[in-house]
């Protein structure tokens, strides 16, 4: 059962501060349970996704926070810029939510440059990515471990290998799509329902998006030291497994040149 509810007046750590929001959506699919936030006064284009390690209950305790965290940046910056802000042992704020779980997870420079291409190719040349995918995600992500479990018989792979599919199915919809291919993955939501297909549609153009946004989504999960290093360790091979591979995961002719029905569709 989700924490919070939707229409549910809460507060949100958003920077060092905390915000009078409401939850606007709750999505439980996955492990962890994502809320859509619209902040009070603020313009929709800061609606957001995010954990609840962000969102505290609207009550008098977290109320009084919030003038705390108020109070501590006021003398702050009356302090001068160049000092950084300190809050009491009470007081917790967005940053040191992250700080727990600090995780880094470094892309080799040929797949950075795969996906400035690929926002290239879809937001400016409008062209969408062919799918089912030739390659899709669940098909990567196997062969990946094919090619390591000869060597690293280790179960923690498997682990983390269902955690980037569970993920990546949780998140595409939501923050891995641009606004130019939703029409294409309405279309593909009516043909293909049920938990768990979009790795089987969606390839490895997809995939790469999930890792700019991995690190982030992980340092608000409950995870030590050690857990922390597997991750590091398999999420680093498989990139590096892409990258070795990006000729056969990444071609060019992935790509259509998307019709004038669906640019119609698309609004451009």
């Amino acid at each position: 059962m989700s924490k919070f509810e939707e229409g549910e007046r809460v507060l949100c750590f958003h920077g060092p501060l905390l915000y009078e929001a409401r939850c606007h959506k709750v999505n439980t699919e996955g492990e962890v349970d994502l809320y859509l936030i619209h902040y009070n006064g603020w313009s929709q284009k800061w609606d957001e996704w995010i954990p609840e390690t962000r969102i505290l209950k609207f009550n008098e305790v977290n109320l009084k926070k919030q003038s705390e965290l108020i109070k501590h940046l006021k003398k702050t910056q009356h302090r001068g810029k160049n000092k950084k802000l300190k809050l009491n042992d009470t007081v917790e704020s967005e940053d040191a939510f992250a700080a727990k779980v600090c995780i880094q997870i470094e892309m080799p420079n040929q797949l950075k440059l795969a996906l400035l291409d690929d926002w290239d190719l879809i937001t400016q040349q409008k062209h969408l990515l062919s799918l089912p995918a030739k390659h899709s995600v669940s098909t990567v992500l196997d062969e990946f471990r094919m090619y390591t479990i000869s060597d690293d018989p280790d179960l923690s792979r498997d682990h983390v290998l269902e955690g980037v599919m569970g993920y990546f199915s949780r998140l595409l919809g939501m923050q891995l799509l641009y606004k130019f291919e939703r029409p294409q993955y309405a279309d593909l939501l009516e043909l293909h329902k049920g938990p768990g297909k979009v790795c089987d549609i969606y390839g490895t153009e997809h995939l790469l998006r999930l890792f700019t946004r991995i690190g982030e989504l992980l340092a608000f999960t409950e995870l030590d030291n050690n857990a922390i290093s597997i991750l590091q360790k398999y999420l680093h091979q498989l990139l590096a497994f892409i990258d070795m591979h990006r000729d056969k995961y990444l071609d060019s002719s992935n790509y259509v040149i998307a019709t004038p029905d669906y640019l119609r569709r698309a609004g451009v």
